[in-house]
Order: structure tokens, then C-alpha cells, then sequence
């Protein structure tokens, strides 16, 4: 069966190929179905691409979205790390050592001469007072060396076993210090002092201390007012006589 596609009309004859009534040439009626089933087909097909399209374009913008993300953040940690690392270095180089003294000798013993000894002409000429306090010695006093709070015994050559005297000054400021019983030897030698209860921040005094070999680490205490740090590995160390 043929149809007109002008005016829709239908052959049965199939030996006819033009329509009577226009001229229009006829197609089969079978074929015209298939090109119009090809064409719906078509279009059918062409909608999935599109969308698939779409949802490729939208998930590599949210993957970029996300890389984009984890590095901000990675950045923030990498400088916040960077911030306390300084820091932490800061601290460590709070101390302030002096240079070594060219007459300062080493010494093994310690003499505390009282204040009041020295300045009280009435004691001095009382035998009780003399039995009790010994007189000061030329050659000990020598061998003491006056500091300031914020010394350190990095600034002082020493082997190990090797002792020096020092006197704090009264009034005193807390420094930082590394250890407990041993420090390390950046650690201020007038707060270890306090720290063992052999002077006081208001009073001062005298203080010995005696050079250690380094240590693996230094733990923390509590004591008399004073709060040690805890730190690892350090080459040097001391104690307080």
C-alpha cells in the first residue's frame, strides 16, 4: 500500500508511483513508518547524552571543589606547626649566659658567710658569736662570683665534676629552667637553686653547682614555688651542691 504525503491519500496499487490527484510521488506506507521510528529513536537518544554531560561536567567541579579544600586546610596545619616550633625555639633561647671569667677557678667546697657577721662590729668582737659563725676567708670569697638571675652555666667552660660557686642577688625574677635534681645547662643556675630549696627569690644567696654529663631527658617538678620543664636529649647538665 502506497500513501500520498501531499494529501494523504492511499494506493492499493503498488505499480502506481505518483498520486492522481497532485502528482505528488507515493511512498510505501511500511518505509514511512520505519523513517519516522528511526527519527523518534534518534531524538530518544540524544536526551541521555545530554544529561550524562551535565553530571560529568558538576562532578568534576565538585571534585575540584574538594582538592581545592584539602589544600587550604593542609596549609593552615602546615603553619600552624611552623608557629609553635618557633615559639618553642623562643623559649629555649630565653636564658642569658655571661662569658666566662678569666679568674674564675673552680672550687670544692662552700663557705656561706651570714650578713649579719659582716656587718655587726658587736659580733665580731664577742667570742660566742665567733664559736658559732666562722670569720670569712679571703681566699673563699674570691673564689665566689656574683650573678645575675638569668645566668646560665653555658656561658662557663667546665668538664664534668668540675664546681663553681656563684651568689644571687636578693629580689629575684623566676627564669625558665629544664630538669628536676639534674638540669640542662642552658637552665637559669639562681631559679634551679629555688627550685631545690637552697635560696629563696627574695633573699638570694650562695649557690655551688657541680657540671653532669648530658642526659636522654629531663623531667618536670613542682617545688618551692618553681615549675620545671620536661625536655629531651641535651648534652650538658648540672646539679646544685
Amino acid at each position: 500500500m502506497k500513501r500520498c504525503s501531499k494529501c494523504n491519500q492511499t494506493y492499493m496499487d503498488d505499480d502506481l508511483s505518483f498520486c492522481l490527484s497532485d502528482g505528488t510521488p507515493l511512498t510505501i506506507e511500511s518505509e514511512e513508518k520505519t523513517m519516522v521510528m528511526q527519527e523518534n529513536t534518534i531524538v530518544m537518544q540524544t536526551s541521555p547524552t545530554r544529561k550524562k554531560s551535565k553530571f560529568l561536567l558538576w562532578l568534576g567541579l565538585f571534585g575540584l571543589i574538594i582538592m581545592v579544600g584539602s589544600g587550604v586546610i593542609a596549609g593552615l596545619l602546615i603553619l600552624n606547626y611552623s608557629r609553635q616550633s618557633e615559639s618553642l625555639r623562643g623559649e629555649r633561647q630565653n636564658s642569658v649566659s655571661l662569658p666566662p671569667s678569666s679568674t674564675l677557678t673552680p672550687t670544692l667546697t662552700v663557705t656561706p658567710t651570714p650578713t649579719s657577721a659582716m656587718s655587726s662590729p658587736v659580733e665580731e668582737s664577742s667570742p660566742q658569736t665567733d664559736e658559732l659563725k666562722p670569720s670569712p676567708n679571703k681566699e673563699d670569697t674570691a673564689d665566689i662570683t656574683p650573678i645575675a638571675w638569668d645566668t646560665t652555666p653555658s656561658g662557663f667552660k667546665g668538664d664534668d665534676g668540675q664546681t663553681y660557686t656563684f651568689r644571687c642577688p636578693e629580689a629575684g625574677t623566676e627564669n625558665l629552667i629544664w630538669g628536676s635534681d639534674v638540669y640542662t645547662q642552658d637552665s637559669s643556675i639562681c631559679t634551679a637553686a629555688v627550685h631545690v630549696g637552697r635560696i629563696s627569690l627574695a633573699r638570694g644567696g650562695i649557690v655551688t653547682i657541680e657540671f653532669r654529663p648530658g642526659r636522654s631527658t629531663y623531667g618536670s617538678t613542682v617545688r618551692n614555688g618553681i615549675k620545671s620543664r620536661t625536655y629531651g636529649e641535651y648534652p650538658h647538665s648540672f646539679v646544685i651542691r
